[in-house]
């Protein structure tokens, strides 16, 4: 890289946030350049090519639906096409553990139960996320709910345990982490997002995706941009002064610029040195994190299982919440999740087997894979659901441009925190917010 060279705006990370501010900062003809750990762009979401033999698989972020504008605008300029997960899009049967004891009844036996429980947790998304791509619009509500885990909604519900432990298992899945350590908000904003229906946050977080992959959108914004991407140049320091940044790598090269934006998860800010520090709002973000950890892996099966299907236990297994992906001729691809990545190996068959038949039974795992993101260097999590307090407390102040450097991820949303929408919403803001400080003009 050298010790010369300079460019008006760097940009720290390669996933959707990065590459739409660097597509819409380019197009304006600023000279970009983009700064990425890894060996390749995507972020937290991956798309590998045979991830398991004959199966190409989405490693990391999936999901996209009509309802996340940013994404689905992004996905019509590009003709990109959807295909369904059939375990969301058509469950034959649900399988649940409640107590220790597995339960399979039809589908529709058991959807009336499953809406009812997910919307008592969600009841005053409404009053609180009226218009949920505002989130402080109702600021008192708000602040009320803010400080209430998922955990504390369903422990004041009337419920049975049988009851409790499915809300538990379900929102476990939905927040990538056990429910005590997930904020309410993050819950009804969900519901609200998805126009206030619990039907439509199935479909809108887990049926429909790309047809050729995460890769093949995110790929799409980089050819759409002139910025210049290098990979495997994970940053140091960020150093500003009155006359620009500096920007140091770990290979000890350093690139000045006008301005950066930082577009990495809030759980990696720690690994960057930066000068002068950040404010006290952002390091109690970065001390604190944002709690996503779950574990994701693909499993291909052979035995005596429904087709399709979903099952749901509660948050004291390492595998709580499996769906069908597709029906194969030799058994089913599953998708399976988890509330803590960390102690759950997604490529050990016999581990994936143990914990798979403290929901089925009896079945072969024929073989498995997935991606430790929460020990990943470059992520340090999954998908971002706030902590209890913390949209109150962090969000807009994570949000705020110190000095020359900018910030942008999913994990700084406004609507969709911690999905593909949300990054290329914050990548958005920050190409505003740049162009509105270089032209001078703050509409």
């Amino acid at each position: 890289m050298g010790n010369n060279q300079s460019c008006d705006v760097v940009i720290i990370g390669a996933g959707f946030a990065g590459i739409t501010a660097s597509r819409e900062l380019s197009r304006r003809g600023y000279d970009v350049v983009v700064l990425e750990g890894r060996d390749r762009i995507g972020g937290r979401t991956w798309y590998k090519d045979d991830a398991l033999p004959g199966h190409s698989l989405e490693l990391g972020g999936t999901w996209v639906h009509w309802f996340q504008p940013h994404a689905f605008a992004e996905i019509s300029r590009y003709n990109l096409e959807l295909v369904e997960t059939i375990g969301v899009s058509a469950p034959e049967i649900a399988a649940t553990v409640t107590g220790g004891l597995r339960k399979s009844v039809p589908y529709e036996e058991a959807s009336a139960a499953i809406e009812s429980l997910m919307e008592m947790v969600v009841q005053d998304a409404r009053e609180v996320l009226e218009r949920p791509f505002e989130p402080f619009y109702h600021q008192d509500a708000l602040e009320v709910v803010d400080k209430l885990s998922i955990q504390d909604r369903i422990d004041g519900l009337d419920l049975t345990p049988e009851e409790k432990d499915l809300a538990n298992g379900l929102w476990t899945a939905m927040g990538s982490a056990p429910c005590g350590d997930v904020g309410l908000v993050a819950a009804l904003r969900w519901y609200a997002l998805s126009g206030f229906d619990i039907n439509a946050v199935f479909d809108t977080v887990g049926r429909y995706k790309l047809k050729n992959g995460t890769r093949s959108l995110i790929q799409a914004i980089a050819d759409d941009s002139s910025a210049e991407i290098r990979l495997s140049t994970p940053v140091a320091a960020v150093e500003q002064s009155d006359d620009g940044v500096v920007v140091t790598t770990r290979q000890g090269d350093t690139l000045r610029a006008q301005y950066v934006v930082v577009a990495a998860p809030l759980n990696t800010f720690g690994a960057i040195d930066f000068s002068p520090a950040l404010s006290a709002a952002k390091q109690a973000g970065i001390s604190e994190g944002q709690p996503g950890r779950g574990s994701k892996a693909w499993v291909h099966v052979r035995g005596d299982l429904p087709k399709p299907f979903f099952a749901v236990a509660p948050e004291n297994h390492l595998i709580n919440y499996v769906v069908t992906d597709k029906v194969l001729d030799d058994g089913q691809l599953l998708i399976a999740f988890g509330p803590e990545g960390a102690d759950l190996n997604a490529s050990d068959v016999d581990q994936v087997s143990a914990e798979l038949q403290k929901l089925f039974g009896d079945l072969e795992v024929v073989a498995t894979t997935g991606h430790d993101w929460a020990s990943d260097e470059f992520s340090r999590g999954t998908w971002c659901m706030f902590r209890p307090g913390q949209t109150t407390r962090l969000l807009a102040e994570l949000q705020k441009p110190e000095g020359r450097v900018f910030f942008a991820g999913s994990d700084l949303a406004n609507g969709w925190n911690g999905f593909i929408d949300g990054a290329i919403e914050s990548g958005i803001r920050a190409d505003r917010e740049i162009h509105a400080r270089i032209s001078g003009n703050p509409s």
